[in-house]
């Protein structure tokens, strides 16, 4: 395959999967401008709180979206059309009992999170509000990582941007409509999400069903699709991989929680105004991980077909791209970072905080760009093994920094830490590639 030929296939999936990415960050920016506008800091503390803890317990099941993609991805480029609906069904098992899971354990990970802070008492009780509210879209939203993941495994990202545009559209209209129609605020805030999780479980679904019977005439569970869908052999494949990235994904999650926690613990000002920072930051990440994305799709499916030599065209079109993505972010930044913080909140000591901590947000496209990118070629590779020991390793150094320069200068110490751990998240990852270089061979 010519390198044009391969670049046009990247963008095929990485342009859907930036819009469909970026749609995210930009419901936090959205929840952000409707508390930001409320008469207290409180509201949007509360959802910065709130928001994390969700993310807790979401991101460390992301493993059900990457290994999906994977595996998917593998079985396409081996023309396993069997395989490729199994794993699609397997995951989807898995996700509904987590989501389930999850909704039995809300009080105690609250109750255990809260323990942890020392946020203002009114800003804990409504995240608390906030929790106990959104908590019950879990299913829906744990279906939605598997069906994105396996479209995306299909080369089907435009479809996987469907669902998440009509999650977040959703989410931000009727947002805006509970908070500022009804009266309501975080409550509103959270019913709105569940609403458009469940929207966007059923396009994907009628999406799936449609590509099943594509595929094979009949819909999802079809007689052929369930033979051998509980072998056991399969199930402990994807349990390992499962293990490994949710042990990484664990570590990521800790990590961003410490972030948030601990701003928490400065002020109720500070932890308004890293909200917004750090939501600028996930525009640049889901930006980012577009390019990730396409190279998870591309990697795998030349694994699957054993091609080395497309293995390697896909990671050189992936990082260049990346790399020219990341800059750009980075100059958005410089030139409309003001202008951007002064449209999200009007409280003046949240935007002075803000102000003096955007240079952070400004160097962290050109240092986290490569730990998004890696992520991807080693998701495609179902690599799992190098992408915990890395980031066990880049946690540990993140809690040393922390350790050092948090006491020395408070919150610039804490985004100082931060960007080690991303720099560090994406050397130890590059040590490792020639490994995952050689799976096209075997």
């Amino acid at each position: 395959m010519t390198e044009e030929s391969q670049s046009r296939r990247m963008w095929q999936i990485a342009l859907p999967s930036i819009i469909a990415n970026i749609s995210i960050p930009l419901l936090g920016l959205a929840d952000a401008f409707i508390m930001g506008h409320l008469p207290d800091p409180r509201y949007l503390g509360a959802i910065a709180l709130g928001a994390m803890m969700i993310s807790i317990l979401y991101n460390s099941v992301n493993f059900l979206r990457m290994a999906t993609t994977g595996f998917t991805a593998q079985a396409v480029g081996r023309n396993e059309t069997d395989t490729i609906l199994q794993i699609y069904l397997r995951a989807s098992i898995v996700a509904v009992g987590l989501g389930i899971f999850f909704i039995l354990v809300q009080w105690p990970v609250t109750e255990l999170t809260f323990s942890l802070t020392q946020a203002d008492q009114g800003v804990e009780n409504l995240a608390r509000e906030y929790l106990y509210i959104r908590i019950w879209g879990a299913p829906f939203a744990l279906i939605n990582f598997v069906a994105v993941g396996w479209l995306l495994g299909l080369h089907k990202a435009k479809e996987a941007l469907w669902i998440q545009l009509l999650m977040n559209i959703c989410n931000i209209l009727l947002n805006f409509l509970f908070v500022y129609g009804f009266g309501m605020d975080v409550d509103g805030v959270a019913l709105g999400t569940i609403i458009s999780e469940f929207l966007a479980a059923c396009l994907a679904f009628h999406l799936i069903s449609r590509h099943s019977r594509d595929m094979t005439g009949h819909g999802i569970w079809h007689s052929k699709a369930r033979t051998g869908l509980f072998d056991r052999a399969a199930f402990v494949k994807l349990f390992i991989l499962n293990r490994d990235i949710f042990i990484r994904t664990a570590c990521l999650t800790g990590a961003m929680a410490a972030f948030t926690i601990l701003g928490a613990n400065m002020s109720k000002e500070i932890l308004a105004a890293n909200a917004i920072l750090m939501n600028l930051q996930m525009v640049t990440s889901f930006g980012l991980d577009g390019f990730a994305q396409a190279a998870e799709v591309l990697v795998g499916k030349e694994i699957g077909k054993k091609s080395s030599t497309g293995l390697r065209q896909a990671v050189i079109i992936s990082t260049k791209w990346s790399l020219i993505t990341a800059g750009l972010f980075s100059l958005i930044y410089v030139t409309f970072g003001d202008m951007i913080i002064d449209g999200l909140t009007n409280i003046t000591a949240v935007r002075n905080a803000a102000a003096d901590y955007m240079i952070w947000v400004i160097v962290l496209p050109l240092v986290s760009v490569w730990c998004f990118l890696l992520d991807g070629i080693f998701i495609g590779a179902t690599a799992g093994k190098y992408m915990r020991n890395g980031m066990v390793i880049s946690t540990a150094i993140y809690i040393a920094s922390l350790v050092i320069f948090l006491p020395l200068w408070q919150n610039h110490g804490l985004w100082l830490s931060y960007s080690i751990f991303m720099a560090v998240r994406g050397l130890s990852l590059a040590v490792k590639y020639p490994k995952v270089a050689i799976y096209a061979d075997v």
